[in-house]
């Protein structure tokens, strides 16, 4: 299977789940989705379901899209996950992205 049009990404082959995780981040850029969210949403689990398939699914899909640069899967620490689609301006984002470190371990100026 491979992804939609849109994505940019026609040449990678997904799994039905991989391509049902990537079009419902794709269809909301910036949004962070939960875990539990997911796992109903996607898998059709119930909500207080102990798993890791949505960790192990976007592992995958974030080693398949690898050298794709205009989109990046972000894990949001307590929250969920979140798709950006420029890499530069998640940095130092409330997105959980730390801001980049110099040497010395101040904040990085542009």
């Amino acid at each position: 299977m491979v992804t939609p049009n849109g994505t940019g990404y026609r040449d990678v082959h997904l799994t039905q789940k991989e391509k049902d995780l990537l079009d419902l981040l794709e269809s909301n850029p910036g949004k962070c989705f939960s875990r539990p969210y997911l796992l109903k949403k996607i898998w059709g689990y119930a909500d207080e379901t102990k798993t890791r398939t949505v960790d192990v699914h976007v592992s995958r899909l974030r080693k398949k899209l690898h050298s794709k640069k205009n989109m990046v899967i972000h894990s949001v620490v307590g929250q969920g996950y979140v798709l950006q689609s420029d890499v530069k301006a998640s940095y130092g984002s409330p997105l959980g992205r730390p801001a980049e470190k110099d040497r010395a371990g101040s904040a990085a100026r542009a």
